[in-house]
């Protein structure tokens, strides 16, 4: 039996940490199984100015806050457009058909560097983990009958590594990629089966 030697133990964390998907749904509070809507429409979520950046405030914040939720709501077309036809409704405007995706962030921190490296982080993110943060509540509605589909939240981060991905801001601002990571994260949720696992070319198993 191989074994390693015990100071590479929290190297192999650190690697083993930094190669799960920083974004999860953490809890559910309605799913009826809905599914092949004819359009998404998304309404850009509502933010609190106070939420955001709580932990790192800085000059640009109040900019940045306003233009969040169109940031995220632009994302979140994107993605969900892998699903339906999907649109960002102006403030005017009523989604006609199919569903509508709206909700709230609960928070947003940007942990910017080399904030997101210190030893201590606001106390409504992991002060151990030391990431970004980034929560919000999603609801998809049905707009023909005006029932609520599904309910969850969604929480995305970036940890302190320095190593950038495509998931990963490494040294960079960290809210474009926890924005998308969460837009990514909500359309994988809507979708029976996102990545065919199990998929093949051959209709016959082989042995």
């Amino acid at each position: 039996m191989k074994t390693w030697p015990l100071f590479l133990l929290p190297v192999l964390a650190w690697i083993s940490s930094c190669s799960t998907p920083p974004v999860r749904i953490t809890s559910t509070s309605v799913a009826t199984g809905a599914t092949d809507p004819k359009a998404i429409y998304i309404r850009p979520f509502r933010l609190n100015p106070m939420a955001f950046d709580r932990c790192t405030p800085s000059g640009d914040s109040p900019l940045r806050a306003s233009l969040a939720p169109v940031a995220f709501a632009n994302n979140l077309q994107e993605e969900l457009a892998k699903i339906a036809p999907s649109r960002v409704l102006k403030e005017d405007e009523a989604a006609p058909i199919g569903w509508l995706v709206d909700g709230e962030f609960a928070g947003i921190e940007s942990g910017y560097p080399p904030e997101r490296w210190m030893p201590w982080r606001g106390p409504w993110c992991n002060p151990l983990a030391m990431p970004s943060c980034v929560k919000m509540h999603v609801r998809i509605s049905d707009v023909r009958h005006g029932t609520v589909l599904y309910a969850f939240d969604v929480k995305a981060w970036s940890d302190g590594s320095l190593l950038g991905s495509v998931t990963r801001p490494g040294g960079g601002y960290p809210l474009p990629f926890d924005f998308r990571n969460a837009a990514e994260q909500v359309a994988i949720a809507l979708t029976p089966d996102p990545f065919r696992y199990g998929a093949r070319s051959s209709p016959a198993i082989r042995y």
